[in-house]
């Protein structure tokens, strides 16, 4: 095992990892049917993606991938395991790595101390070209060296107005900690396509005054019982349901997500300093 500075150099070296959380206010409004799908959305254009299903103790991204986990991140912190035995392949090419369903998986989560897992877990992502957080719903500190870390961060909303005003306060305890993600805003779950993008506008509108935020792109996946259907048979819905229109619109959340690859890429330095985040060093 590499020690800290000697992870940082591979790192750095790679250059080619991309963290991307993918986040809620409140649950239940689809977070995780859509950092699922977006995994395998990428994992179809060839890229090596490792999906974390961070919320701990209600983890479901191996339902919606049809696995089934042995070991969860629960059995990682309290045991001798290495991390790459609990890190499972997927028929999509998608790598997942589970933090669990049941209570005790939450009390590890929470009480196990984690400096090795994010060292071990930046290790692990160096032959991947993206890893995609599933957060649990609303903010939570033992995700701090992530919400730190990420590239971009997709905040997932659905029109009602509990669920906007919680992802308006994660929204504003993330800007009060100085973590400023690229800022991708997801209305799901629409009924009223029209009237939802005049909510998504205002709702922008007051992200960047009262906030600071710029929000660099809008999407509404509609409401669509392709998605229930694709629970249902744990299919992903861009593999079931590819033109659905939900499942188009995580195709062109995919797309923003490489346009990036041909762009300049980020300088060592400024890669140096989002990883020494990632750790906690200043």
């Amino acid at each position: 095992m590499p020690d800290q500075t000697e992870t940082l150099k591979q790192v750095v070296a790679n250059q080619n990892l991309e963290i991307i959380l993918v986040a809620s206010g409140k649950g239940g409004v689809g977070k995780s049917v859509i950092a699922s799908n977006l995994a395998v959305s990428l994992a179809k254009e060839q890229k090596n993606v490792l999906l974390f299903d961070a919320d701990a103790g209600f983890a479901n991204a191996d339902i919606l991938l049809g696995v089934t986990t042995r070991n969860t991140l629960r059995d990682y912190l309290i045991s001798d395991l290495e991390l790459k035995d609990i890190i499972y392949p997927t028929r999509y090419g998608v790598w997942l790595l589970s933090s669990g369903t049941d209570v005790q998986d939450l009390i590890a989560f929470r009480k196990e101390p984690k400096q090795k897992f994010i060292e071990d877990f930046m290790e692990m992502a160096l032959d991947m070209n993206y890893a995609i957080v599933d957060t649990g719903a609303g903010y939570t500190d033992e995700l701090i060296s992530f919400y730190s870390s990420a590239d971009k961060l997709f905040l997932v909303t659905t029109p009602e107005p509990t669920a906007l005003m919680n992802v308006y306060t994660l929204a504003k305890v993330l800007a009060s900690k100085g973590i400023y993600p690229e800022l991708y805003l997801i209305m799901n779950q629409s009924r009223n396509t029209s009237k939802d993008i005049k909510v998504l506008d205002r709702f922008s509108y007051v992200l960047e005054k009262f906030v600071g935020w710029k929000v660099e792109e809008r999407f509404i996946l509609r409401s669509d019982k392709a998605v229930s259907n694709s629970v249902i048979k744990q299919v992903p819905l861009v593999e079931i349901s590819k033109h659905s229109q939900p499942a188009q619109t995580i195709q062109r959340l995919t797309g923003y997500v490489l346009k990036d690859e041909t762009e300049e890429n980020m300088d060592k330095a400024g890669f140096l300093g989002k990883i020494k985040k990632l750790f906690g060093i200043k």
